[in-house]
């Protein structure tokens, strides 16, 4: 039984992506959606603690970051993270999850993913691996994932989870401009700060930095 008063405190967080009373109204192109992974606030709830639960016993070794991209664009918008026991691969924690990340992205990103919903890409990067992505860093490439895996619907909830991202502060989100194979565009970036931690604000810096240079290519496109 979830804890009322942490369901309570979230649902102040979701309140600007999900509405259950759209749910009848809301439509997209994609397969049925498991009861367990409707994107409704128990769902979000209980996977966010699976993901938490997960990540305090095996570390950042079985999580993924998560990316979500339009097919028709080449930037990939950062929605969240996965998480996965020993047992279950990548590839089979993303789709038991599909419904509720692609949601989650369409809803994160009305302006550039909702329209897609139901045809978005799903790609995953190691885990907290944010900065390196930032910083374009070539040992870095995505992993394309698949809606239909085998074997992926008989991985019960409780063995993956899924934190999907938040925006606080009228934040513009972190997205990165990739190849069709995953890899960075832009030449990687070097700096003063490369052997170590970066501060709050280096990294807000460097985060709006990348973004200015993400909005760039794409108006040339």
């Amino acid at each position: 039984m979830p804890n009322q008063a942490l369901l309570f405190a979230s649902n102040k967080k979701w309140d600007m992506l999900i509405d259950e009373d759209e749910d009848e109204d809301l439509q997209f192109n994609g397969p049925p959606v498991p009861r367990d992974m409707k994107y409704i606030l128990f769902n979000i709830q209980r996977q966010r603690e699976n993901f938490e639960s997960i990540k305090a016993v095996a570390g950042k070794e079985l999580i993924n970051d998560v990316y979500a991209r339009d097919p028709d664009t080449d930037t990939f918008w950062y929605v969240g993270k996965v998480a996965h026991v020993s047992d279950v691969p990548t590839d089979k924690a993303i789709a038991r999850q599909w419904s509720m990340i692609e949601e989650h992205s369409a809803r994160l990103r009305p302006a550039e993913l909702y329209p897609k919903w139901g045809k978005l890409e799903l790609w995953v990067a190691p885990g907290d691996s944010e900065l390196d992505v930032a910083y374009c860093k070539p040992e870095i490439v995505f992993q394309q994932m698949s809606r239909d895996v085998d074997g992926a619907a008989d991985v019960r909830s409780v063995e993956v989870g899924f934190a999907g991202e938040l925006y606080e502060n009228n934040e513009e989100g972190f997205r990165t401009v990739r190849t069709a194979d995953g890899k960075a565009k832009m030449p990687e970036i070097l700096s003063s700060v490369d052997r170590r931690q970066p501060t709050d604000a280096e990294l807000d810096d460097m985060m709006e930095m990348l973004n200015s240079q993400v909005v760039s290519m794409e108006a040339d496109i």
